[in-house]
């Protein structure tokens, strides 16, 4: 959420080739993507650093994770929950993240207008 440019990026293409970490969109030359140079290093090997974290140690949902996330958003679609004492604890976590998750979207949105670098 706090950094949609990067959720569906693939970490090895990251590695072999240019992005715009802006838009999140792989930069191209003739229609083909852009090999990374060996002096304009992907974020991840950097001090900044990835919101993905690395190739080797991923900062991104479990397959478990996710399919309790996909589960959460179609019952919250159709506002229609199992009553079921698992679901109502992932909801609750889930729904806890995502509201973080929009706070801290809104407290940067805030940092951003008032100009104040980190």
């Amino acid at each position: 959420m706090l950094y949609p440019q990067f959720a569906l990026r693939d970490c090895q293409h990251c590695l072999d080739h240019e992005y715009d970490e802006q838009t999140g969109i792989a930069k191209t030359f003739h229609g083909h993507p852009l090999k990374r140079h060996h002096k304009n290093p992907p974020l991840c090997k950097t001090p900044e650093g990835c919101p993905k974290g690395t190739p080797e140690k991923p900062n991104t949902l479990t397959l478990r994770n996710r399919k309790a996330y996909i589960h959460y958003l179609e019952c919250k679609a159709v506002n229609d929950f199992p009553d079921d004492p698992i679901v109502r604890m992932n909801a609750r976590l889930i729904q806890g993240v995502l509201d973080q998750a929009n706070e801290q979207k809104r407290i940067n949105e805030l940092i951003t207008l008032m100009g104040v670098s980190r």
